[in-house]
């Protein structure tokens, strides 16, 4: 993505697969763990991660991303836990399926909380420009291995892309235990 300059290169990880992904509930800040298959899944991930040359993990402290995390890391890189990676804070949407969410307001970028108790995405999209502004600084010419959940790869995408049309960014989805991959330089940052 930069061309000119210094840059921090970016592995960003979903969690495995939990039962509430397979029934399409809102998951949240519960501490669900990984079903058998989001075991596997990520286990198979594990020869994938030990070729990068990470220099730096970052995980959400949820147990399912932390379980992500312990899997892969097989070469033991250190592990910082940031609140920044959680997922969104569904408030009393927790355990409602999926369906039952307008995504004009779900992603609405300029929202910081909707339905009264929920975690607008605005919000998260705060919590991750904080993120990549801080990493930034300290990982620059770096390369950085972060375990998160679906919103929060949203919210990633969102900000490194400069993405803020709603159909857009319900259009990016990455899937349980896969890895997307980003370049980022100070442009990102303004």
């Amino acid at each position: 993505m930069n061309s000119e300059g210094t840059f921090m290169k970016l592995y960003i990880m979903r969690h495995g697969e939990v039962e509430l992904n397979v029934k399409k509930l809102l998951n949240g800040r519960n501490d669900s763990e990984l079903t058998k298959t989001g075991i596997l899944e990520t286990e198979l991930k594990r020869r994938e991660v030990r070729k990068l040359d990470i220099d730096q993990i970052f995980c959400s402290p949820l147990t399912r991303a932390k379980q992500t995390c312990d899997i892969v890391n097989e070469t033991h890189v250190p592990v910082v836990y940031d609140d920044r990676l959680m997922e969104r804070d569904t408030g009393h949407l927790m355990y409602m399926p999926s369906s039952t969410v307008n995504n004009e307001v779900f992603y609405d970028t300029s929202k910081e909380v909707i339905y009264g108790d929920c975690e607008g995405f605005g919000s998260i999209r705060k919590r991750v420009q904080s993120f990549l502004t801080d990493s930034y600084k300290k990982y620059e010419d770096k390369t950085i291995f972060i375990v998160t959940h679906l919103d929060t790869c949203r919210a990633f995408y969102s900000v490194i892309y400069h993405v803020a049309e709603v159909s857009k960014i319900v259009a990016f989805h990455q899937g349980n235990s896969e890895i997307a991959a980003y370049e980022i330089g100070k442009e990102v940052l303004q």
